[in-house]
């Protein structure tokens, strides 16, 4: 007869179902939000992803069929909804994305499988991390479990809008809207806590996942000598070096760790002050183009938290959005190890800064900071129920409170998940836009074939522009997306429009040429807001050199 299988055994039986499942899932996620339909040759893009890949597909694009794969080379990389300026938008991961494409990779598989890869590898070291820091696997699958459904209490604004009966079920099985969705949507709980904001901004959790693994480096080198510490300094510089254009936030998210670790852990001081030279050599000539002309770091309390900001006040918005969490975190933080506490003390500062900082022209931006606390708050969170747990499981605790502590465990973790399971359906249940590619999309296909990768397009609409499924620069994207990058979007407008409406050829070539305009797209129906365009004004300053039922080409006749 077999020996019964021993605890690690089925740990790692446990680990190696936990991880295939949440492979899929990784898989499942990215693939369920953008696809591509081979017969009819088009990117199949989610509803509630159309308005971030509005600007990643034009910049993947700018790298596979472009010019931008050059640019990277001599440094000149250019976004490709705002030419004419170096780019302000982290674009590494989509670069890769777009090199990926070029050697041949459909371009699904080209985003889906990165995406993928990065959310999973966040997850499974949230899970190796929770584990090994308090030795415990019930606290690395909580921890999981808080990570992936969210704590807020959006589940009262869902009840609001269907009212409990018998139906509640089917309600939220078939919802397909998201209850909160500040600050574009009406209350104080924020979009920013669902699944939707790493299907949406595809680097963010492969951007997570570098800053755990050079967290975790850190925590597993503190008591080794320096000898041994200096063969981790290779890694943790690259992921340094890389952040500037990977993901901003992040590099402030990590300077933050470094600073608190240089502190609290003195044996870790040299190899941080190593790591931080050798990586500001790396990141400061990137970062100070970055820098030039904006003014977006300023002070600026109370996040998205609206007046007054009275401490009441602000402690309500904060539950509302992180619901349990603002007492368990604490909590957890409180009862937690001497080791433990160390650990956790940059979160007081990841937390605190964005609540006083404003870090771009955009308040809500400072989102990322606030996601990254709850991937290292909820094993805090999971922490003090398994501690509470394990105090009520022993024998001579009294059956009485011990059933009592089992409902107040499964409540709190009900509560500390529900809203996460209704903001899964509209994830779910959302409906895919098609968009033509190349070779269906004929304009698209022209245009890649006709025109030079470096050309730049006056376009005559947002959205996904056959210029931008192209791989060519257009003059203007999305004002929301080049606003939030740092942009003047304003100002383009306003020149997109002159440059439309005037009758004037020396005001239209002056333009023309200060923006290097190689082409003007011009379609029907006129698809920019605000513009009244004239045909007969743009056949007196350009040549037609492509025309199809709704969509003309046009060469500027300018020296």
């Amino acid at each position: 007869m077999d020996p019964k299988p021993s605890k690690s055994r089925l740990i790692r039986l446990f680990e190696a179902i936990f991880f295939c499942g949440i492979f899929l899932f990784s898989f499942w996620l990215m693939f369920h939000t953008f696809s591509y339909d081979k017969k009819t040759s088009s990117m199949l893009i989610a509803a509630k992803a159309y308005s971030d890949f509005g600007a990643h597909i034009p910049l993947i694009r700018s790298f596979s069929m472009g010019d931008n794969l050059i640019r990277f080379i001599h440094g000149t990389v250019e976004y490709p909804i705002y030419p004419g300026e170096p780019i302000r938008y982290h674009y590494i991961f989509y670069m890769v994305v777009g090199a990926l494409e070029r050697l041949g990779l459909r371009i699904d598989w080209a985003l889906n499988i990165p995406s993928a890869l990065g959310f999973f590898a966040l997850i499974i070291l949230l899970y190796l991390l929770a584990k090994r820091l308090f030795h415990s696997v019930s606290v690395g699958v909580l921890a999981v479990v808080f990570f992936l459904f969210n704590g807020s209490l959006s589940f009262l604004k869902f009840f609001q809008l269907h009212p409990i009966s018998r139906t509640s079920l089917n309600d939220i099985i078939a919802n397909n809207i998201f209850p909160s969705f500040a600050p574009w949507g009406k209350g104080d709980i924020s979009a920013f806590w669902n699944l939707n904001i790493y299907t949406n901004q595809r680097h963010l959790a492969f951007a997570f996942a570098l800053a755990l693994i050079f967290i975790s480096i850190l925590l597993w080198i503190e008591n080794k000598p320096l000898k041994k510490q200096a063969l981790f300094l290779i890694p943790e510089v690259i992921i340094l070096a890389i952040m500037p254009y990977f993901h901003q936030p992040i590099l402030l998210i990590l300077a933050i760790f470094m600073i608190c670790y240089f502190f609290v852990f003195p044996r870790l001081r040299i190899i941080l002050l190593l790591i931080g030279e050798i990586g500001a050599l790396c990141i400061l000539p990137q970062v100070l183009p970055l820098l030039h002309g904006l003014h977006t770091f300023r002070w600026n309390p109370g996040y998205l938290v609206s007046a007054p900001l009275s401490p009441i006040h602000i402690l309500w918005y904060w539950t509302q959005n992180i619901g349990l969490h603002v007492l368990l975190i604490p909590l957890g933080w409180l009862i937690a190890p001497a080791r433990i506490k160390k650990i956790m003390i940059p979160l007081f500062f990841v937390f605190l800064i964005p609540n006083l900082v404003q870090f771009s022209v955009e308040m809500a931006a400072n989102h990322k900071f606030f996601n990254f606390f709850l991937v290292f708050g909820s094993m805090l969170t999971a922490y003090v129920l398994v501690t509470f747990y394990s105090a009520i499981k022993r024998p001579s605790t009294n059956f009485i409170l011990r059933i009592l502590g089992y409902e107040i465990i499964g409540v709190f973790i009900f509560f500390l998940v529900f809203s996460g399971i209704i903001d899964f359906f509209p994830i779910y249940n959302d409906g895919q836009m098609p968009f033509l590619d190349i070779p269906k999309n004929t304009v698209a296909a022209w245009i890649r074939n006709n025109t030079p990768a470096d050309a730049v397009f006056l376009n005559s609409g947002y959205g996904f522009q056959p210029e931008s499924i192209a791989g060519r620069k257009i003059l203007h994207g999305w004002p929301y997306s080049t606003w939030s990058a740092g942009y003047d979007a304003q100002q383009r407008d306003k020149d997109m429009k002159t440059l439309f409406e005037t009758t004037d050829t020396s005001v239209f070539c002056n333009l023309i040429n200060l923006y290097h305009i190689s082409y003007v797209s011009y379609q029907e129906p006129f698809d920019l807001p605000d513009i009244h365009a004239s045909l007969s004004a743009l056949a007196s300053h350009a040549r037609r050199v492509y025309t199809d039922e709704k969509f003309s080409i046009w060469i500027p006749l300018c020296q």
